[in-house]
């Protein structure tokens, strides 16, 4: 069985970054549980399956990725990845806090819309 690949959205980098310095004992918890579920998907785990407490289901198939397992008193901090089966690819759309956590579901939100289109 391949692998599952990691691909970016146009606007991840940026925010990634952004936030590792700003926030990077949080940021370095939640690429932690990414590697966990990464490792989860590719023992052949379907992604609609995988459960743990780091895991909210969000709209239109998105999951976030949260920083706990390791200090629950960081920064609630989200990653948000969507599992596109069909190639085993994951996209990671964006990350943020509570503050930015609107406007990071309508970003997913925008980022599958057009995603759908392309394919």
């Amino acid at each position: 069985m391949n692998g599952w690949v990691l691909e970016e959205s146009t606007f991840f980098a940026s925010r990634f970054r952004h936030y590792q310095k700003k926030h990077p004992n949080e940021t370095a918890a939640v690429m932690n549980n990414l590697d966990t579920y990464v490792r989860t998907l590719n023992a052949g785990v379907k992604p609609t399956l995988i459960q743990a407490g780091f895991i909210h289901r969000e709209p239109q198939g998105v999951i976030a990725i949260d920083q706990k397992g390791t200090n629950d008193s960081r920064r609630q901090t989200r990653l948000y990845v969507y599992a596109f089966e069909v190639g085993n690819t994951l996209f990671l759309i964006t990350i943020g806090d509570k503050n930015s956590q609107k406007r990071d579901i309508e970003d997913c939100r925008h980022f599958i819309s057009s995603l759908r289109k392309e394919l």
